[in-house]
């Protein structure tokens, strides 16, 4: 009673320090429960004084219930708002989050010059003029207010100056013939920053928690992602928003909520639960689950030592760990490696040189400067330089991200780089790039390779619709797998995947995707496609864009394909799969058969066959398939077209 009555006393009191906002502080609020077991925010509307507290921590807590009391919370810098640190059972809920200045700004392009290269913005009135930054811009349509179809995000590489030309006004000069098809009239987001040295990034931040509740929890802004967790263990989310949030009478809608990702899961022990969130208008990937993966630049056989580079100063690796070794075709060893112990090391430049040399698509590769010896308890007789690992206790483990609405932003729904995992019944629509992908995004050193993890009853619309990018991962669903040479990992990059009943409409073809697993169940899962949408992404790795599913290098454990493809499945194969190059068409109902082609997985045409006389039945033995997956396409005399697959 006497904790309750200091908080009533402390809300009372700090109410009346009105600052320039006209808000009250909410630090004082808190640091007089600190020690409590239950903390309250008495339902009103602060300020998070960044600007001279920077971040507000909550350290080492135990069995603690925060009580937002539905909150508002206004921080005052572009900067991290809240951090838990090795915090345990705690649960947050109840509260809004929202920036003042805010992250971003945004404007109009009133003036361009296409040969020389720049366009000028007027920025919207009631939106930040000052420390803007190029450090990622987009386009939106103005009609529509949502991203530009066909274009491209951009970042500070992409300029060479942002000059300020007038009061509201600014030039943003390129430093190239690059161009995201931007017009006069179309909507531009910038970034904005603050001027304080070593900023931190992300609005709500988890390092090193376990067992987390995170329950109705809104933001509205952030510097970078607007939830983010680390070398954390069971986070629940349930109930969070990202979004961008409603403007006052006279002020442009906004068009961003963060500037970076919803929910990023990074190197957990046991993944996070995903619930019931809504994550969009986010300035990249809606949620993540992932590891870190680390490239391999000597080995010592005889001392069972591997060392790594990092672009990280601390690796999260512990004795005990299962180190995953995956060779540089992308297949995962079998090998079981415990690390025994961790030694500093400092690669060479001769070191450094080699891994870029495999990787040379490699990102941030100016950060990969640091390493890492690992001893390990059992040395794979296979391993080699240019290799990579993984701590394969550090991925996510155990993730489940189900009945989630996400999307509406410019890059990927889903991304997963994780294993013993479940995405189930989400809606995800309007993504830029893929709705979900399960991909460990070599180029990035992700981790780890998916394994045992079942995707279904999920809707996917309107996804993959920016610009065509040829080494851009296919599919609005796609479990993609690449090499540091940029080709397709061969089977047993992925194990034991499970795609069924899940929609996927007005994406482009492919809309599936899924490549290099030994054990995939592909069943039931339906795609319309709109035909007005053509893309050319993963074009160099061989995608056909005439089928809409592609697959490669895959074992199948079942496969009983219903792909739709703007028509109703009215025939059946049987057998199928395949037996001795054997199968027979019919069930055609009303119907009879002009005409059949089959298509390999490239999408070449291998197989055609017209018949003079419509049949209802037939019987085909094609003694040159070899095994695997075909697209037949049979017109009939209605002239409607079915498409189906077989499997041989």
């Amino acid at each position: 009673m006497n904790k309750y009555i200091t908080t009533i006393f402390f809300f009372c009191f700090f109410t009346l320090l009105i600052k320039s906002e006209n808000l009250p502080d909410l630090k004082p609020i808190l640091d007089a429960q600190m020690g409590n077991s239950i903390i309250e925010i008495p339902k009103g509307k602060y300020m998070l004084n960044l600007q001279s507290y920077r971040t507000y921590r909550f350290n080492n807590l135990t069995d603690v219930v925060i009580n937002g009391n539905g909150s508002e919370i206004i921080c005052n810098s572009q900067e991290r708002a809240m951090g838990f640190y090795n915090c345990s059972r705690v649960k947050i809920s109840d509260l809004t989050l929202d920036y003042d200045p805010l992250c971003f700004t945004q404007g109009s392009i009133v003036n361009m010059n296409i040969k020389k290269g720049w366009f000028e913005v007027e920025i919207d009135s009631g939106y930040p003029v000052e420390n803007l930054s190029t450090s990622k811009v987009q386009f939106y349509d103005p009609l529509t207010r949502e991203i530009k179809k066909n274009s491209i995000t951009t970042y500070s590489s992409n300029y060479l100056e942002l000059r300020k030309v007038a009061d509201r006004r600014y030039r943003a000069i390129k430093n190239g013939s690059w161009t995201a098809d931007e017009k006069i009239g179309d909507l531009v987001v910038f970034n904005v920053i603050t001027t304080k040295p070593y900023p931190a990034p992300h609005a709500f931040y988890l390092e090193n928690c376990t067992d987390m509740e995170v329950e109705n929890i809104t933001i509205y802004g952030s510097n970078s992602f607007s939830f983010f967790e680390t070398g954390c263990s069971s986070t629940h989310y349930n109930y969070c928003v990202v979004t961008k949030r409603s403007s006052p009478a006279g002020v442009a809608p906004r068009l961003r909520a963060g500037n970076a990702d919803g929910i990023n899961c990074n190197e957990a022990r046991i993944g996070p639960l995903v619930e019931n969130c809504m994550v969009g208008y986010n300035g990249d990937d809606c949620i993540i689950v992932n590891g870190r993966s680390y490239p391999i630049c000597k080995t010592d056989q005889v001392a069972k030592s591997i060392y790594i580079l990092s672009r990280v100063d601390n690796p999260l690796f512990e004795s005990g760990d299962t180190l995953q070794h995956v060779k540089y075709n992308g297949v995962k060893n079998d090998t079981i490696m415990k690390i025994v112990s961790l030694q500093p090391y400092t690669p060479t430049q001769e070191d450094i040189s080699f891994v870029l040399s495999k990787y040379p698509n490699l990102l941030s590769k100016e950060s990969y400067t640091k390493g890492l010896c690992i001893n390990v308890n059992n040395f794979p007789a296979n391993i080699n330089k240019g290799d990579i690992v993984y701590n394969a206790n550090r991925v996510g483990s155990g993730f489940i991200i189900r009945n989630n609405r996400v999307g509406n932003n410019r890059s990927r729904g889903l991304l997963i780089k994780s294993k013993n995992g479940l995405i189930e019944s989400n809606e995800i629509s309007n993504c830029a790039m893929n709705g979900i992908l399960v991909s460990p995004e070599i180029n990035w050193m992700g981790g780890g390779y998916a394994d045992h993890i079942e995707i279904k009853n999920n809707t996917i619309s309107g996804c993959m619709y920016e610009r065509s990018n040829a080494a851009m991962p296919p599919g609005a669903l796609s479990v993609f797998c690449e090499t540091g040479d940029r080709k397709v990992a061969l089977t047993g990059a992925f194990s034991e995947i499970n795609i069924h009943d899940n929609t996927i409409k007005d994406c482009p073809y492919p809309s599936v995707v899924y490549t290099s697993i030994n054990g995939v169940t592909y069943e039931r899962n339906e795609i319309i496609k709109n035909i007005n949408i053509e893309r050319t992404h993963g074009q160099i790795f061989g995608v056909s864009f005439t089928t809409p599913v592609w697959e490669i290098n895959n074992i199948y454990s079942i496969v009983n394909d219903t792909t739709v493809n703007n028509e109703t499945k009215n025939i059946s194969p049987y057998p199928n799969p395949v037996k001795e190059n054997h199968f027979t068409i019919e069930e055609i109902k009303d119907q009879e058969l002009k005409e059949i082609i089959i298509f390999d997985v490239h999408g070449k045409k291998i197989y055609q066959q017209k018949f003079q006389v419509p049949v209802k039945k037939n019987e085909f033995t094609l003694d040159f398939l070899q095994n695997g997956i075909y697209l037949v396409k049979l017109m009939l005399n209605n002239n409607t077209v079915e498409t189906i697959k077989i499997i041989n």
